[in-house]
């Protein structure tokens, strides 16, 4: 054999090469495609993140815009906050709800609110449960973080509750009070375990409530009810307040045909929110049955 190839072995060699450069190019030709490939799986990896942030994005500028147009069409922002007020009130507690005037200065951050009343329930004496004469509402002048606004004080100056006592029922303002909470619980479950789960057992009346709850004491309505959901849709708008101040709050108590008045001033409630903040309707909610509990305190 020695140095020298035959026929045989030369073609032998030349069809290993020429595999060999196929092999090669083939690679060569298609990595720009894996490249490609690669790249596409790593943003379909990120994909849910990237979505969330362009919702955030264009939830801002929405926000932007829609404020801008309120601005520039003279009032119409007073009018959009008039009409919310008067719309959550009747939402919540299912009583007509009515605002004489609102009033926000985009220069101080200070919205004022004038003559906000709740229709009473019927056949109740008085025509409003509550009255409130003139709120001031202070926005922060720091507001740290996005979709998250702070309130630095809401000031009443005056907010008048007329309680009702019929024989054999509880008071209206009491019953105000129910309505409001079973509202809330059905629309934030996760805020209100315990009605929650009265909620649920009222519609799964098969299910024996006391002898579930001591099988699974952990289980049931309770979990599903104050589990938190994952949120989904446009991210919402959150609200903190940091106090709410009444200097003077009138309780007009009306029981068997006689009246009595109590005067209080310098009333606080507590900070709504918490560190997190409630979205807009819930504080809505949240800030009407803490203004009718003063009844109850």
């Amino acid at each position: 054999m020695g140095l020298s190839l035959g026929i045989k072995e030369k073609s032998q060699l030349f069809i290993v090469r020429k595999h060999h450069y196929y092999s090669l190019k083939k690679i060569i030709w298609h990595l720009p495609k894996l490249q490609f490939i690669l790249k596409y799986q790593q943003l379909t990896a990120n994909r849910d993140q990237i979505l969330n942030k362009l919702a955030v994005l264009a939830f801002a500028l929405l926000l932007f815009f829609s404020t801008m147009l309120w601005y520039l069409a003279n009032g119409s922002l007073n009018e959009y906050l008039k009409s919310q007020i008067e719309l959550q009130g009747h939402y919540y507690s299912g009583q007509k709800t009515t605002l004489a005037r609102a009033d926000f200065s985009s220069n101080t951050g200070i919205a004022t609110f004038n003559q906000l009343s709740l229709a009473n329930l019927s056949h109740y004496q008085a025509k409003n449960a509550l009255i409130i004469d003139e709120v001031h509402i202070e926005l922060s002048s720091k507001q740290n973080q996005h979709l998250l606004t702070e309130i630095s004080n809401i000031t009443i100056n005056k907010l008048t509750l007329n309680i009702e006592q019929k024989a054999g029922d509880r008071n209206n303002i009491e019953q105000l009070i129910d309505i409001i909470s079973l509202k809330l619980a059905s629309d934030y479950p996760q805020f209100y375990p315990q009605i929650s789960a009265k909620i649920y057992a009222q519609n799964n009346p098969d299910l024996n409530a006391e002898k579930y709850a001591k099988i699974n004491p952990q289980a049931g309505p309770i979990i599903e009810h104050t589990k938190k959901k994952k949120s989904r849709g446009k991210p919402q708008q959150k609200i903190i307040i940091s106090t709410i101040n009444i200097k003077n709050l009138e309780l007009n108590s009306i029981q068997s045909g006689s009246k009595r008045s109590i005067l209080m001033h310098n009333v606080n409630i507590e900070a709504l929110g918490g560190d997190e903040g409630l979205v807009l309707n819930q504080m809505g909610g949240e800030v009407l049955l803490h203004l009718l509990k003063l009844a109850n305190e």
